[in-house]
């Protein structure tokens, strides 16, 4: 034993600055991925898995896809310029990433159907280099803070359902997530500290860069920084560092005070309508899509909230992200909103337009096309926002002049 002890460290030592030589120089132009699936769907015709790679700035970018085998099986061999993060796509069911500068090998669970009510992602373990583990860990932190807010939401809920069993206990106090993201940063910044001068950690860059914090943004971008000097071959890096910086600035227009965004969709017959129509008005908008609980809950409230004030100088315009058309129409049916229903031609784009990654995000607008407020899940406090509002008449802050081209209101 002792043996082997001493010939591994001296091996150990010959691999690292070869390691460190094909990561400066992006010389990994190959790989081989294989893995494994242990539940697959019985339709055999519907059981791929999907090759993507990510692009940091935008959608991921679909490379190759395979049927698994009966075993539950699958491999692909990657051609690449350079290393970057590839995700892997079981049944559009269950995801793994990795980072793609050697051979990696991974276990799926795939067609997992016990998490169908909620669905909790699973940790899918990627066997590959040293790298491959920050991955890993960014992944695993990611699904700890998120059981830790799921747990926490959840004792809340059933603590208060037996004197209040309205979607607002469940929803009321929006500082039970706080703890889960406070806990995600502690645990990247170790992480980064670990691997501060390796390519890998472009992975948290961007969630990191994405905060509200200015500390963190400006950490970011210095990493980013060093990253390009170092490791050239690394186009992500530049890409992510102007996409954070038009993010920031998309960020700043949305400001309490700021005009909304002057922007056109389609209505449920397909004619562009957009919110100009509304000048005079203090009205609220809501992203949403058909297939969000939280969303598809809060329209009773905002059915309320619509009753009594419309004839006060109040509306409400929906704004849907849905993909699937047809789920759009049935969800506008059996909802019966009583108000302007719009569909997003674009997603992503809609989503970086407006700067939110979650639903319902909504906007609450004044008289003269102004953000007075924005708010992430309807909640007792935002309707106590709104209904103070529009009950002192108040309008959304004066923002003074910075010689910029403002941004057209209503």
């Amino acid at each position: 034993m002792k043996k082997i002890l001493k010939m591994s460290i001296p091996l150990a030592l010959l691999a690292a600055p070869a390691v460190l030589s094909a990561q400066q120089s992006g010389i990994v132009k190959s790989m081989t991925v294989k893995g494994s699936v242990e539940f697959t769907d019985p339709r055999q015709e519907v059981n791929k898995v999907f090759l993507l790679k990510e692009n940091l700035s935008g959608k991921p970018k679909p490379v190759d896809s395979c049927v698994v085998g009966k075993d539950g099986s699958f491999s692909f061999k990657i051609k690449q310029d350079h290393q970057g993060i590839y995700t892997l796509d079981a049944f559009h069911w269950d995801r793994a990433t990795f980072w793609s500068d050697g051979d990696v090998q991974v276990k799926m669970r795939g067609y997992d159907t016990a998490r169908v009510k909620m669905k909790i992602p699973h940790y899918n373990y990627v066997n590959g280099s040293y790298d491959n583990n920050y991955i890993n860990l960014a992944v695993l932190n990611s699904n700890m803070g998120y059981l830790r807010m799921v747990d926490e939401v959840n004792m809340e809920y059933f603590a208060k359902k037996a004197t209040d069993t309205t979607w607002f206990a469940y929803m009321r106090d929006h500082k039970k997530y706080n703890p889960s993201r406070e806990d995600n940063r502690l645990r990247d910044s170790v992480l980064l500290l670990a691997y501060q001068d390796r390519p890998v950690i472009i992975y948290s860059i961007r969630r990191m860069a994405g905060t509200e914090s200015g500390k963190e943004y400006d950490a970011a971008m210095a990493l980013l920084e060093k990253l390009m000097v170092k490791y050239p071959w690394l186009t992500e890096a530049k890409e992510l560092k102007q996409t954070i910086i038009d993010n920031r600035a998309q960020a700043m227009k949305l400001k309490a005070g700021q005009p909304m965004p002057a922007v056109q969709y389609p209505d449920a017959e397909g004619k562009l309508q957009g919110l100009e129509q509304f000048k005079g008005k203090y009205l609220l908008v809501d992203f949403w899509a058909s297939w969000c609980g939280p969303c598809r809950q809060a329209i009773p409230k905002v059915k309320e909230l619509h009753s009594e004030y419309k004839e006060k100088g109040f509306d409400v315009v929906s704004i849907s992200i849905d993909t699937d058309k047809a789920a759009w129409h049935k969800a506008m049916k059996d909802e019966n909103m009583p108000w302007l229903q719009l569909l997003s031609d674009n997603k992503e784009k809609t989503m970086s337009a407006f700067q939110f990654s979650g639903i319902p995000t909504l906007y609450l607008i004044d008289r003269e096309g102004r953000i007075m407020e924005r708010f992430t899940g309807y909640s007792e406090e935002a309707e106590a926002k709104v209904k103070k509002a529009l009950a002192g008449g108040t309008s959304a802050p004066a923002v003074k002049a910075t010689g910029s081209v403002p941004m057209s209101g209503f």
